[in-house]
């Protein structure tokens, strides 16, 4: 059970990289075929990985792939990439409607902007939406932190 308790914090970075990759394949082909129902599945992707512990169908082939690669685990704190994911959903649902809509310039914009992430994190691992996470989403929580524990400090 402890194993699995921490891999709710932890995820390994070569899968993460591997997952960019696939979700630049994805989507490039997605946005050259209008293809709605492949979008659909990366709206699905993303939001099994950033809102809940159940296995990613992209997760899953990157894991595959990692170990047929035989790459040895890299753990990394999750909360930055899940943080990260959950950006991906919001883009990949934005793609989603655009191209249901019709308007293939605002989704190619708007696909373009994820295929970019993606490729920076595939290649580079810059993970962009790390970046915000720590620039808006732990100073948040740091001051929630400061906060309950100046409450429970004066309860006492």
């Amino acid at each position: 059970m402890l194993k699995k308790d921490i891999a709710h914090y932890y995820a390994d970075e070569h899968v993460v990289r591997i997952i960019a990759g696939l979700v630049v394949v994805i989507s490039t082909l997605a946005l050259i075929a209008h293809a709605h129902l492949a979008v659909l599945f990366l709206v699905i992707d993303f939001a099994l990985r950033a809102f809940t512990f159940q296995p990613s169908p992209v997760a899953a082939l990157a894991k595959l792939i990692a170990r047929a690669l035989q790459l040895q685990p890299y753990p990394i704190f999750a909360a930055p990439k899940r943080f990260a994911a959950g950006l991906g959903f919001g883009f990949s649902l934005a793609v989603f409607i655009l191209l249901s809509l019709n308007l293939y310039t605002a989704a190619w914009l708007t696909g373009g902007l994820l295929i970019a992430c993606a490729v920076l994190e595939a290649a580079f691992r810059i993970c962009a939406g790390c970046y915000i996470f720590s620039w808006i989403v732990a100073p948040v929580m740091r001051s929630i932190h400061k906060k309950e524990m100046k409450q429970t400090q004066n309860e006492t």
